[in-house]
């Protein structure tokens, strides 16, 4: 935490000089000043029922205003060993699976919002899959922002490892009251170690005069096997960075997403794979359909190191504008 806050001070927040922002400014994000909270919500169960798409036939974890909210959680039967819940809880317990991995993965020497969440990490959702176990139903994590009359800080920290052959699938939720102004600032590190499987959905429902601003890190050994799924509707400013690292051959990475987006709404994606070793395959593919005055951004890089030999890699961005000022 006191190197983060080092060089979250140092640091300078990033402005459309700045390569890696030089289409998107974060000038509205900062015209406010937003805080944490520490206000207990009560959120009511029909709400809750409305996000979910079954009859509750799958692990729930709810957090919100960033915070575990354990009445609101359902845990049902997993396979012995798989923890599913709340990082802060597993912290004062000093579990080793996640001390092992928690901040490993996601820069903050460079990044000043990952430092900002490194320095200031309150709760978020961890899952432990040991080796050989497989979680038939989906694990569905929702974080609700409900801010009413503040403008709140949130800032989701999520770490899931997936042991030895091992197979999970994770949906990473996030919504909010509409019309509400808020910052949820979230980073989620993933361990996918050998011959795991790891299924990744992510929703973005905010409030569309929120700001959204996410880092996913993944870390992947030898055929191990990892897809995410994004779908973006809300939120004023949306800024998602993915990167994906293979630590040795066989792997397999996909990154799909869909961002529809109208008024003045602004997405921005920014995707990284590094082929670090041979015999391995990544696919990307965004797809965006845009009205109104919104924006939308995509910037993909693919790195083959010199030894990566064989490597298999796709990237493809298409957009659907539907009016003349959409961009």
């Amino acid at each position: 935490r006191k190197d983060a806050l080092s060089n979250f001070s140092r640091l300078e927040f990033p402005t459309i000089k700045d390569e890696e922002w030089k289409y998107t400014s974060i000038g509205p994000l900062l015209k406010y000043n937003f805080v944490p909270t520490y206000e207990k919500k009560i959120i009511s169960k029909e709400f809750i029922k409305s996000l979910l798409f079954d009859e509750m036939e799958h692990s729930l974890i709810v957090f919100v205003n960033g915070r575990y909210s354990a009445e609101n959680s359902i845990i049902l039967n997993l396979p012995d060993g798989v923890v599913v819940g709340s990082i802060a809880d597993e912290i004062k317990k000093n579990n080793k699976n996640l001390l092992n991995h928690f901040g490993k993965y996601a820069d903050h020497q460079n990044h000043i919002f990952t430092a900002l969440s490194t320095a200031y990490t309150e709760d978020g959702a961890f899952i432990y899959v040991p080796s050989g176990k497989i979680v038939e139903e989906p694990i569905h994590i929702i974080f609700i922002s409900d801010s009413g009359a503040e403008k709140i800080l949130t800032q989701p920290r999520n770490l899931f490892v997936a042991e030895k052959n091992s197979q999970v699938t994770i949906i990473e939720h996030y919504v909010g009251n509409e019309n509400e102004i808020y910052f949820t600032n979230a980073i989620t590190e993933i361990v996918a170690e050998e011959n795991s499987v790891i299924d990744h959905i992510k929703l973005q429902e905010e409030s569309k005069k929120a700001f959204h601003i996410a880092r996913m890190e993944v870390d992947q050994e030898r055929s191990s096997n990892f897809s995410s799924h994004l779908i973006s509707t809300g939120a004023d400013l949306t800024r998602n960075d993915f990167n994906a690292k293979f630590n040795d051959e066989g792997g397999e990475c996909t990154l799909n997403g869909l961002y529809m987006i109208d008024g003045t709404q602004l997405f921005d994606a920014h995707t990284l794979m590094d082929h670090a070793k041979p015999h391995c395959n990544s696919h990307e593919h965004y797809k965006g359909i845009l009205d109104d005055k919104s924006r939308g951004v995509f910037n993909g890089k693919i790195i083959v190191r010199q030894d990566a030999q064989k490597t298999n890699a796709f990237q493809e961005n298409n957009s659907i504008l539907l009016s003349d000022e959409a961009l």
